[in-house]
């Protein structure tokens, strides 16, 4: 008597198993990321390696757009929704924050020394 279908049994081991971009960005980045959040990045690593190729004008490979991607542009808050960090008026503060702080680096350097 069999208690598990085939099917059911396959379906089971593929949710275990980590997604291609999942692999891909362990072997590049060294990281390891979920599902969702590992499509996220692999899909807007493509976008960079494309751009950073256009704007040196060769092409950088897959590990140095990853690498550059996730250490420079990624931001990890966003797959942390119980993160009290991650609320709107952070959301809202923070730019705004570091507008105020540019503009008093930039005001302190146009002051003349004591």
């Amino acid at each position: 008597m069999v208690f598990y279908q085939l099917d059911y049994v396959v379906e089971e081991i593929k949710k275990t198993e980590p997604s291609v971009e999942q692999k891909r960005l362990k072997k590049y980045v060294g990281a390891d990321f979920n599902k969702e959040e590992a499509a996220f990045i692999w899909e807007r690593v493509i976008d960079h390696k494309w751009y950073v190729g256009e704007r040196l004008q060769r092409d950088i490979g897959l590990r140095v757009a990853a690498v550059d991607y996730v250490e420079n542009f990624y931001d990890s808050s966003i797959f942390r929704k119980n993160d009290k960090r991650n609320g709107f008026f952070n959301r809202i503060l923070k730019p705004v924050s570091q507008m105020a702080q540019s503009y008093f680096v930039s005001k302190s350097k146009s002051l003349p020394s004591l």
